[in-house]
């Protein structure tokens, strides 16, 4: 999901959400480097936790007041109401929905519906302990049947939760011996259990299961939905119920749905917006020194631009041919002409931190026609043409383009550039009806890196947007999500990178952080661990 929230594929993105030399046959593993460290993520192994105090948030030297309506600028159109549906949503996640738990800046969790839990001593169940008098915005109180409904149905793959689907269905049961406490039971360790509660939103079974289900949307968080008219706004008004005392301080919040960035920065700029969020990344810098804004950035996770092949496509479905077309990318080029200098190009999605990094695989590869131009004739293919599924959503996806089609027509390959709007792409690109590549972001890789494979559409063992298929795929991802060994974490890891080098059936381009522009006049704002703002306590000077 962006530094943009590119019609976000986190990438198992989602939505998706990556061994050897190539050649015409399998050679020997790439060189294997020397890992770092593993740091303590959420991806090590869970100790008995009981949390008691809520999540600090940021202070702001004046006083917050009440009052004001916040209106943000948003490019897309939402695609649904549903909490379980994260691409192209969280337009009306804003403070709709909310958590068991969320993640502090170092990736610790905190209590947010849940004030706090017990984690067994072999990581196979969590006891949950709800807060009391917690309200739905129809009034009804959130119980632990709530819980229970909410992860079965994120588990259930009919919903098209498939970001979740696969952590959701980790759990065979789920106890709820009161209305208060619901007890999660796995067959496996499940480490990385707060990964999935960073993203599971809590629904309410009425109104998911009402007549109205498509046209309204019911949370506990501290705004309540109002209206969505597609393709010009969303409305949100304060939860006057809501269980944080005091909270929120904004009356509402509007959200324009634009057709563009620049349209966005440009109401920003004419003092009709407050924030624009996802700016391009030229009027970011622009700005950013201006003292009538302040330009932020996500320090909590950060958005991989990637590209994604159609294996139900040949000759995509030859794994030279994939290669070939990597070793043509010029991602320093896009890095430095496009992005301004902002980010770094990768062959790999993972920060120096992550338990999966390993420096020398991470420049695996480089630009180098002459070598993809020697493996597309090793794969036996000439004169190929396919289409690039530009993003809908972002300016810098019309630059790689550009740049790519013109490195491709150095050795003989045509690139058509096709441009959706959003719902076609996403019909394209889910339905695997494109023939050739996509280009998207995908997000998450702050966290476990079987979460990040686990939570979106890109990397997803089980149901990519590429069609790839794997038994050792699956079970390097499973042996992440379930290992408690940090050194076979770390031998899992590596596996995994050579494969995802040998395959690259989605290949990383470069690494950016999620961006907002916001006028001097807005306090208050906080990010999440899924990369959303977060304005519960956000108030207008």
């Amino acid at each position: 999901m962006n530094r943009r929230r590119l019609i976000s594929l986190a990438l198992a993105s989602t939505a998706g959400s990556l061994l050897a030399a190539c050649g015409v046959a399998p050679q020997a593993p790439a060189p294997t480097a020397q890992l770092t460290a593993p740091q303590p993520t959420s991806a090590q192994p869970a100790q008995p936790t009981v949390a008691i105090a809520a999540q600090p948030t940021s202070s702001a030297t004046p006083q917050p007041k009440s009052g004001g309506t916040l209106k943000q600028g948003y490019q897309g159109d939402p695609v649904s109401l549903d909490p379980m549906l994260k691409v192209q949503n969280d337009a009306v996640w804003l403070g709709v929905f909310e958590r068991l738990t969320s993640y502090d800046a170092n990736l610790k969790p905190q209590p947010m519906l849940a004030e706090s839990w017990e984690v067994s001593s072999d990581a196979r169940s969590t006891k949950v302990n709800l807060r009391k008098g917690v309200q739905f915005h129809t009034g009804r109180e959130l119980t632990s049947d709530d819980v229970k409904y909410s992860l079965q149905r994120a588990a259930n793959p009919k919903v098209a939760a498939a970001q979740y689907t696969g952590m959701a269905s980790w759990f065979s049961s789920v106890e709820t011996p009161d209305k208060y406490t619901a007890i999660f039971h796995s067959d496996q360790p499940r480490p990385t259990i707060f990964d999935l509660l960073e993203f599971l939103n809590i629904c309410d079974k009425d109104t998911l299961e009402g007549p109205d289900a498509k046209n309204t949307a019911n949370g506990t968080g501290p705004f309540k939905f109002v209206e969505w008219i597609p393709g010009d706004h969303v409305t949100l008004a304060k939860n006057p119920n809501y269980w944080q005392a005091g909270k929120p301080y904004l009356d509402g919040i509007e959200i324009p749905i634009l057709r563009d960035q620049q349209a966005m920065v440009t109401q920003l700029e004419a003092g009709s917006l407050d924030i624009a969020r996802l700016p391009t990344l030229t009027d970011f810098n622009r700005l950013k020194t201006d003292p009538a804004y302040q330009a932020l950035q996500n320090p909590m996770t950060g958005a991989h631009y990637l590209a994604g092949f159609n294996l139900t496509m040949p000759p995509f479905d030859n794994k030279l041919v994939r290669q070939a077309l990597c070793f043509a990318v010029d991602k320093k080029r896009f890095v430095d002409t496009i992005l301004g200098g902002v980010g770094a190009p990768e062959s790999l999605p993972w920060a120096a931190t992550s338990p999966a990094y390993e420096a020398a695989k991470n420049t695996y590869y480089g630009f180098d026609l002459d070598k993809a131009k020697s493996l597309l004739a090793q794969a036996g293919v000439s004169n190929l043409e396919f289409d690039y599924m530009a993003n809908p959503v972002n300016s810098e996806t019309a630059g790689f383009g550009q740049i790519y089609q013109s490195d491709l027509a150095k050795i003989g390959v045509t690139m058509n550039i096709q441009n959706y709007d959003g719902a076609t792409w996403l019909d394209q690109v889910n339905g695997r009806k494109f023939n050739g590549i996509y280009f998207a972001a995908g997000n998450y890789f702050n966290l476990s890196p079987s979460t990040a494979f686990t939570n979106g559409k890109a990397f997803n063992p089980d149901l990519n947007n590429s069609a790839y298929k794997s038994d050792t795929y699956v079970q390097l991802i499973t042996t992440g999500a379930t290992e408690t060994d940090p050194a076979k974490l770390k031998t899992a890891y590596s596996q995994l990178n050579d494969l995802l080098l040998d395959e690259v059936f989605v290949f990383p381009i470069s690494i950016a952080p999620p961006l907002l522009l916001a006028r001097t006049n807005v306090h208050g704002i906080q990010w999440t661990a899924h990369e959303s703002p977060w304005y519960s306590d956000v108030w207008l000077g």
